[in-house]
């Protein structure tokens, strides 16, 4: 199996995001062009339409991701963010604490490989950009469907590769001498970006995430690309 799926080595990436976590989120509007909150605006659009919706997001970072959700959904009760970086959920901890979101959000310490949590216990399980940072895949995906209700959904947003050769080629120009420069220059962490950008070139995309998502369990799996395929949202129904 890919190293990029199976990567013992990644066990410790949380401490890369310690390293980047003060710097961070200003980074990631500057490298993204902003495009990021629409994306993960658009996962919200296929949260299910019930009452009293339980969410866990992994991978959660400084929360951008749970608290788009939560301010744009009332019918989510209940958030749990869960992350391995406890610098960056600090700094989630604190923007939480400033809006109206922080009784409906608890930010925890948490493995996606082995999540401290009961079966059964969420309606929908979210990832954004973290995923191909984990270390064991396959596993993640497994505690994902564990932890979901019958009927839930998983929704995990990653980076991809465009089709269109033109656009590929720009986004891996970017992606290779621009994203590395940038983000190394503001967060003085060149290591760092240049570890992301490698991840995302070796990471498997479209329909090969899919059948890993498959394999994990969910019956049914849908691929929404976004940003004319520079990310997709890989929806997964339990």
């Amino acid at each position: 199996m890919s190293n990029s799926i199976q990567d013992p080595s990644k066990k410790t990436s949380w401490q890369m995001f310690d390293r980047i976590a003060s710097t961070y989120d200003p980074v990631n509007r500057i490298l993204s062009f902003g495009l990021d909150k629409r994306w993960r605006r658009k996962v919200g659009q296929m949260i299910p339409q019930k009452d009293g919706v339980a969410l866990l997001d992994l991978a959660t970072g400084t929360g951008d991701q749970v608290m788009t959700l939560c301010s744009r959904h009332d019918n989510i009760t209940k958030a749990v963010g869960m992350d391995l970086s406890e610098k960056m959920l600090d700094v989630g901890r604190q923007k939480i604490q400033k809006t109206p979101l922080k009784d409906r959000i608890e930010m925890k310490t948490g493995d996606a490989v082995q999540l401290p949590l009961t079966n059964d216990s969420f309606d929908v399980v979210t990832m954004s950009f973290g995923i191909r940072n984990v270390p064991d895949v396959p596993a993640a995906l497994r505690e994902m469907h564990r932890v979901l209700r019958t009927g839930g959904k998983t929704l995990i947003l990653e980076f991809s590769m465009p089709r269109n050769p033109i656009l590929r080629w720009g986004h891996l120009f970017y992606l290779r001498y621009v994203l590395p420069l940038v983000g190394g220059l503001i967060s003085r962490d060149f290591k760092a970006y240049r570890y992301l950008n490698t991840s995302i070139e070796a990471f498997p995309y479209g329909e090969n995430f899919a059948n890993l998502v498959k394999e994990a369990g969910f019956s049914q799996v849908n691929v929404h690309p976004v940003g004319f395929g520079i990310a997709m949202i890989y929806e997964g129904i339990h």
